[in-house]
């Protein structure tokens, strides 16, 4: 089975067999887009069967913007540790990418979180929103909203989780050894959350490897 690699970690090689390659190239980089238009829904490109050709195109940069790599919620209360219900933040973004027929790039990614539940959780399960936005020439053509069940085992309040793999395929053609797309990825946030991220200088907390 292929090994992930994290976000800011870069290089291509070859898969064994004679009709697959795996490109991974995920530097991070400032974006361009604003935070407000990340909020949009969107819809993603599906994913197609296995038809790959042997070529090793570069895989989208990966960005996580700061403000939205940690997700705070609180009770109707407001934001004070006793009102606290969930706190979880990313420590790391990993992937990789590979051709998927003759015009696609299929890349699949995953997050590794930390959660935790905080005096006013009412229970021990919580859902956690997160997204991936496909950018194409610095405009948003692309996204979709996940969500994360996570579940605290009795007598534990902080944990560490890794989502379920997504997969992303990109109309890129085997000549393109350069492309023009990037992911934006982070916690979904209502603009509450946003604004509190932004108002208390939330900044990342994520591994770039």
């Amino acid at each position: 089975m292929t090994r992930f690699l994290s976000v800011s970690q870069s290089f291509c090689r070859l898969l064994a067999g004679r009709n697959r390659s795996a490109s991974r190239v995920w530097p991070e980089r400032k974006t361009t887009v604003g935070l407000a238009a990340l909020l949009l829904p969107l819809t993603l490109a599906g994913c197609g069967e296995d038809n790959s050709l042997v070529f090793a195109p570069s895989c989208p940069e990966m960005h996580i913007p700061p403000e939205v790599a940690d997700y705070y919620n609180y009770s109707e209360k407001g934001p004070s540790f006793d009102h606290l219900v969930t706190h979880a933040s990313i420590s790391s973004l990993n992937g990789d990418c590979m051709s998927q027929g003759p015009k696609d790039l299929r890349t699949r990614l995953g997050l590794h979180l930390v959660v935790r539940r905080g005096p006013a959780a009412p229970g021990t399960k919580v859902t956690l929103p997160w997204f991936v936005v496909v950018v194409h020439n610095d405009k948003i053509v692309g996204k979709h909203v996940f969500a994360q069940d996570v579940t605290f085992p009795v007598g534990q309040d902080t944990l560490a989780v890794d989502t379920r793999l997504v997969t992303v395929d990109l109309p890129i053609k085997p000549t393109t050894v350069n492309n023009d797309y990037r992911f934006e990825v982070g916690f979904q946030l209502n603009h509450t959350q946003l604004a509190y991220n932004r108002e208390h200088g939330v900044s990342a907390d994520f591994l770039s490897k």
